[in-house]
């Protein structure tokens, strides 16, 4: 039998929008779990099998354990009426998928929260197919942070610290023979992010010498973080009087020898003829000063952008590539690629002991988002003051001098020879100085603060 041509081919796109209300296809998610880390974007696939164009139909995205919805597509537009306020402006389903039926949802700025299982949906006239993708988020914390906290019950207290996990990690300790210890007390909170910080502690005895280590599991990644601190005999001591006056006495003994060392190679260092101060101490330091673009959400700046503390509570703040966001660092405003540069940081507050910052200059293009080294091989020259450890940054670490840690210095740039310079404004006296090495592209003045008992301060003439 013969039929028209205009004809037929009514019947074939008849026949198509038949399978189409048959329900001849099915929706597909990815099988297995997505993984993807804090702060980054991820794409949720999900298509239709066959492959037909999904333009006409109506797909929502939504949570499983909730219900609620996370995108919506219907008519050929995005529905927002619906969307829950925790997804505004931060998903979108690509138009260039549809016509061969990728249902795709992409999410900016990963968050904690974003974790768990959704729901890929698709409905027409008298059908509805639906899909589930696994989402897991992660994110690695801070570098672990060892410290001897006081005597108890015959030992020494040693903690262990962190924070910027998710999800909640596993945390053991292992002795000096690498067999596992239990904790004696454990502390551990999410943040305004819902990010886990802990605070782990055990004690160790006077037959425990060595070197003993806090190990951080993040079970997702199946990775493992670990710090160790050495504990020598003489921090042990038991309960007898005379031990403790003895270890007083010791600890007082090595206070003066230390400090007359001190006050003598001071005192040498400015009978001599620092020829080379006219340079790295100018009368007229640069004006540097911060960029609130790049201050990480926790830090508190001044009106003038001239100082910097830790406020302790996450400020919503618009979310760029250029924000820190896993360490409490910013950056300043003024970049350098040439030319000699020099400015004077006050540190107020604490300025030693248990106090947390550090400061120096660091690549406009260091690493904002995920772990931070902080080396000059990431990208980083500065000075770090951690729990009575003044070091340089370096890799290894370099350490100086922790009494009488300077609360006035010079930061001095040469661009051209690659060189950084710190130096005690007060004194004149040279702090440290970094191996030559080319800084690659720009670069601008860099801080770290996180302890409220200290702030970082730009400006002061030096003398």
């Amino acid at each position: 039998m013969w039929f028209p041509r205009s004809l037929l081919s009514s019947l074939v796109v008849l026949q198509v929008l038949l399978g189409l209300g048959s329900a001849q296809f099915t929706v597909v998610g990815p099988g297995h779990p997505l993984r993807a880390t804090v702060g980054q974007d991820v794409v949720l696939p999900c298509h239709l099998s066959p492959r037909l164009d999904a333009r006409s139909l109506e797909i929502r995205w939504i949570r499983h354990e909730i219900s609620e919805t996370v995108h919506h597509y219907r008519d050929g537009e995005d529905q927002y009426g619906d969307q829950m306020e925790e997804y505004v402006g931060r998903t979108e389903l690509p138009r260039d998928g549809l016509p061969s039926g990728r249902l795709d949802l992409q999410i900016v700025g990963l968050r904690p929260s974003d974790d768990g299982q959704y729901v890929c949906t698709v409905q027409g006239a008298d059908l509805y197919r639906e899909a589930t993708v696994d989402l897991e988020v992660t994110a690695t914390g801070s570098v672990l942070h060892l410290s001897l906290e006081a005597y108890e019950d015959g030992g020494v207290r040693v903690l262990c610290r962190s924070a910027g996990w998710y999800p909640q990690p596993e945390v053991l300790w292992r002795d000096a023979g690498g067999q596992r210890v239990p904790s004696v007390s454990q502390r551990s909170s999410a943040d305004e992010r819902g990010l886990f910080e802990f605070e782990d502690v055990i004690v160790v005895t006077g037959k425990g010498p060595g070197n003993w280590s806090c190990v951080v599991r993040n079970s997702r990644l199946s990775q493992e973080q670990e710090s160790s601190l050495h504990i020598s005999a003489p921090f042990f001591h038991d309960a007898r009087p005379w031990m403790a006056a003895l270890g007083v006495f010791f600890v007082l003994w090595v206070v003066f020898v230390v400090l007359s060392a001190y006050l003598f190679w001071r005192k040498v260092l400015q009978s001599r003829e620092l020829a080379w101060r006219k340079f790295l101490l100018p009368q007229n330091p640069d004006v540097v000063t911060l960029d609130p673009t790049t201050a990480h959400p926790c830090l508190v700046l001044s009106e003038d952008c001239r100082s910097v503390r830790w406020g302790g509570a996450y400020e919503n703040k618009p979310i760029n590539p250029d924000r820190f966001t896993t360490w409490a660092c910013v950056l300043g405003r003024e970049g350098f690629t040439e030319g000699r540069h020099c400015w004077v940081v006050e540190v107020e507050g604490m300025v030693g002991g248990f106090s947390c910052w550090a400061f120096g200059v660091a690549r406009k293009s260091v690493e904002k988002k995920g772990k931070l080294e902080m080396t000059p091989e990431e990208g980083v020259w500065g000075l770090q003051n951690w729990d009575w450890k003044f070091e340089a940054l370096t890799s290894p670490r370099t350490p100086l001098s922790s009494f009488l840690v300077p609360s006035r210095i010079c930061v001095c740039v040469d661009c051209t020879e690659g060189l950084v310079t710190f130096i005690n404004a007060d004194s004149g006296a040279e702090i440290f100085t970094f191996p030559p090495a080319p800084f690659d592209g720009e670069i601008r003045p860099w801080f770290w603060v996180e302890r409220k008992r200290t702030q970082l301060c730009i400006g002061g003439s030096s003398s």
